[in-house]
C-alpha cells in the first residue's frame, strides 16, 4: 500500500502535465512575428476570461517577441473580447474566434500618446466524420492561428 500512493500521485502529475503540453507545443509550432516599441518598458494586460492556451500562448508571444528598444515611454498592451464561436457547417463543424487589442505607448515629453488597435480573427474547419480529439484539434488550431495573425497584425501596424 505504501507503494501504491507515490505511484498514483506520479500518474495525476503526469496527467495534469500533459493537459498544459498541448498549448505549449503549438507555441513552437507557431510563426510569431517580432514587434519592437519605441518605448522602455512593456506590460501586458489580459482582459476578460481567456482560455489557458490563449493565456500560455499570448504571454509566450508577449514575452518572446515583443521588444522594446526606445529611451522613455511605457507601452502597455491590452487583449480583450476574446469570442469562440463552434456552429455546425454542412457535414461538419467550425470554430470561428475572434480578439481584439490595443498597444498604448506613453511618453512623459509632452504628453505625447500612441495607440495602436485592432481585431483580428481566425476559423478552422472539419467535415465528414471525426473524433472529439480531432475536433480538440481544431479548436487548437484556430486558437494558434489566431495568436499568429495577432502578432503579424501588430508587427505590421508598428
Amino acid at each position: 500500500m505504501r507503494n501504491f500512493i507515490p505511484f498514483i500521485l506520479s500518474i495525476f502529475f503526469i496527467i495534469i502535465s500533459c493537459s498544459t503540453t498541448n498549448a505549449i507545443s503549438e507555441k513552437n509550432k507557431a510563426d510569431f512575428e517580432i514587434s519592437y516599441f519605441d518605448a522602455v518598458s512593456k506590460e501586458l494586460v489580459l482582459i476578460g476570461s481567456l482560455p489557458e492556451d490563449i493565456n500560455i500562448l499570448i504571454e509566450y508571444w508577449f514575452n518572446n517577441k515583443v521588444k522594446v528598444q526606445g529611451i522613455e515611454g511605457n507601452m502597455i498592451f491590452k487583449v480583450q473580447d476574446y469570442l469562440e464561436e463552434i456552429s455546425t457547417i454542412e457535414e461538419g463543424k467550425r470554430v470561428d474566434v475572434s480578439i481584439e487589442f490595443e498597444a498604448t505607448i506613453k511618453k512623459s515629453e509632452l504628453s505625447h500618446t500612441k495607440k495602436i488597435n485592432g481585431k483580428v480573427n481566425s476559423f478552422s474547419e472539419i467535415v465528414g466524420s471525426f473524433s472529439l480529439k480531432e475536433f480538440d484539434k481544431l479548436i487548437e488550431e484556430a486558437r494558434v492561428n489566431l495568436i499568429t495573425r495577432l502578432s503579424k497584425e501588430v508587427s505590421s501596424r508598428n
